[in-house]
């Protein structure tokens, strides 16, 4: 139907400075945003003709995000770069990728291993979490034998740690398993690194050129209050929050295991709102208590995603904000409730996360349960024991290439460096795969990495040219309360309706679909002639990108085009009342006269 790859000539231009959609920049992993709404938008509304489009759609993707039918369900970072989102709202960047990925996945089961020739040599990666998974497969595929090694018994890391009723256990599975099979990556589960049999020097002397370490946050974060730790934490009937969501996700933890138990959840982050939501299902009595104001526009706002919040409050959590924990309170040796007195500050005058409180309005909120979920950190004992951090305990890592100061063959990423997002940790296994095949070759690591990208400005259109966001379709909170999937996805004529509504921001160097699917066999270019023109400026005016511009030559003003910015419509070509501009290129006649009747 289509010729498209992630190696032909939709790529984005390698230049050091790119501009990019806004929705592109704002993804960790630069995913091509605009240019898959556009073939979303041109696929035809019969099911079975729209069949072969979404395949290739779906392989455009995969190879270059093998997760991304799991960031169909839980990630929708871009979304919030959005130019949409004072115009009725950002386009549902995410249900599109799930609308792709939901017809993909049946293709992608009988998908063919790729054929790649993997003489490298040998890496491995420790940690088979997002990050870990793919650099593994971005390695394989540039040839290189990758052996991931995962201290369970199951790949995914914190991604089983997302409520069922959120990312399906099924779609989890399928697509680690495709990942592992097309990419031909070899796993051995149960396999701690670190301890004595298996250290990163044995890994070393057992042939590999090269470790990645992905390993995540297995250590929760204890409770304090100020500088001091919040006391008898050690409580039964206490838990935390990623040992709550991991207990549930292995069937140890089922429904009605909290029934009428009062519970109380700490946290204000899209994790605690899991672990909230995840109680509720169980049957608990739920109250969630933030140290963040309500206002997510503040400073000091909640961090959790606004669908987080709403769905929670719509399925009967109570929501405590700008309150924090001085006391656990106990009896007979169990957890019977907390101190909790107002917060007046998140974050101090430097931006540093540092809460003060109000003492003397304190309130007691008596529970059966308490779940603390103020975050994970890394294994240090491992990170110590490896000789992988520096004098002062931090990390010994360059940032830039994620490359480990102390060991030049070790490189470092994901959670264990930093904590994100899901796919923050996946743009550390992109990265660290490029890190990782420059050092095998023994060229520069760094050369050429640094790149700055510009997300674009929304086009200057009249306020009728935008629609309002549609609804997205959730199953009644009273009938909800169980780890089904409970939100709708797009049927094909939504799909395409929604990718309709994408304004296309971005420049076309940074898209090119239009070649892709053969409207066109080249990109038009809009070219000045400088002796024609007089430097009037009424190009500059009738572009809706910014592209056109006035630049002095020998005391003149001549127009100019930024071919980095330029979108071919040819408004400026139609204004030019000396004819000084041109458009050269395919279908030319066709563009001018769209041009001229937009006017």
């Amino acid at each position: 139907m289509w010729n498209t790859s992630n190696r032909g000539e939709a790529c984005v231009e390698p230049a050091i400075k790119q501009y990019l959609p806004p929705c592109q920049e704002r993804c960790p992993i630069n995913e091509d945003i605009q240019r898959t709404n556009v073939l979303i938008s041109l696929l035809p509304e019969d099911p079975k003709e729209a069949g072969k489009g979404l395949i290739q759609i779906g392989d455009y993707l995969f190879e270059k995000n093998p997760l991304f039918p799991v960031c169909g369900y839980v990630c929708g970072i871009c979304e919030l770069g959005c130019n949409y989102q004072s115009k009725g709202g950002s386009i549902r960047r995410r249900l599109l990728k799930r609308f792709v990925s939901d017809f993909y996945l049946n293709y992608l089961d009988q998908k063919k291993e790729y054929d790649v020739i993997k003489d490298k040599g040998n890496v491995a990666v420790i940690g088979g979490g997002p990050g870990g998974l793919m650099s593994a497969f971005h390695l394989s595929l540039k040839g290189y034998r990758v052996t991931i090694f995962e201290a369970t018994n199951r790949l995914g890391g914190a991604l089983w740690l997302i409520p069922h009723y959120r990312l399906p256990k099924l779609i989890l599975q399928r697509v680690i398993e495709n990942i592992l099979r097309i990419a031909g990556i070899e796993v051995k589960f149960n396999a701690r690194v670190g301890e004595e049999n298996l250290t990163l020097e044995r890994l070393k002397r057992d042939g590999f050129k090269a470790v990645f370490i992905s390993k995540g946050t297995p250590s929760p974060r204890i409770l304090t209050f100020g500088r001091e730790l919040v006391e008898n934490q050690d409580l039964e009937n206490i838990l935390y929050g990623q040992t709550f969501l991991y207990e549930v996700s292995r069937g140890i933890l089922v429904r009605d295991y909290l029934s009428d138990k009062r519970v109380i959840v700490i946290g204000g982050g899209n994790v605690a709102f899991d672990v909230a939501r995840t109680a509720r299902r169980l049957g608990g009595n739920v109250t969630l208590v933030a140290l963040e104001q309500e206002d997510k526009s503040s400073k000091d706002g909640i961090p959790a995603d606004k669908e987080e919040i709403h769905g929670a409050w719509e399925e009967g959590v109570g929501i405590v904000y700008s309150r924090g924990v001085s006391k656990i309170l106990g009896k007979d040796g169990k957890f019977a409730g907390i101190e909790s007195p107002q917060c007046i500050r998140v974050f101090d005058d430097e931006g540093r996360f540092n809460p003060a409180f109000d003492t003397s309005d304190t309130v007691t909120i008596e529970g059966d349960l308490l779940i603390i979920t103020v975050g994970q950190g890394p294994d240090r004992e491992f990170l110590q024991k490896e000789g992988l951090l520096d004098q002062h305990g931090r990390l010994a890592v360059d940032l830039l290439t994620l490359q480990s100061t102390t060991k030049d063959w070790v490189f470092i990423g994901g959670d264990v460096r930093k904590v994100g997002f899901m796919v923050d940790a996946m743009r550390d296994g992109l990265e660290a795969a490029e890190s990782i095949e420059r050092y095998l070759k023994g060229v520069d690591v760094r050369a050429g990495r640094k790149r700055e990208f510009e997300g674009f400005e929304i086009p200057q259109l009249s306020n009728e040219n935008y629609k309002p966001e549609p609804e997205v379709e959730w199953i009644p909170a009273d009938k909800r309360l169980h780890f089904q999937l409970y939100e709708k996805g797009f049927t094909l004529k939504e799909a395409i309706g929604e990718a309709r509504r994408c304004l296309c921001c971005g420049p076309c160097v940074s898209c090119r679909a239009c070649i892709s699917v053969g409207l066109q066999d080249e990109l038009p270019t809009v070219v000045v002639h400088e002796n024609l023109c007089s430097g009037c400026g009424i190009c500059v005016s009738a572009c809706h990108y910014g592209a056109a511009r006035l630049r002095e030559i020998e005391g003149h003003l001549v127009s100019a085009t930024d071919m980095f910015k330029c979108k071919a419509c040819g408004m400026c070509v139609s204004a030019c009342p000396a004819g000084a501009r041109e458009l050269i290129g395919s279908d030319m006649e066709r563009l001018i006269a769209e041009a001229y009747a937009s006017l």
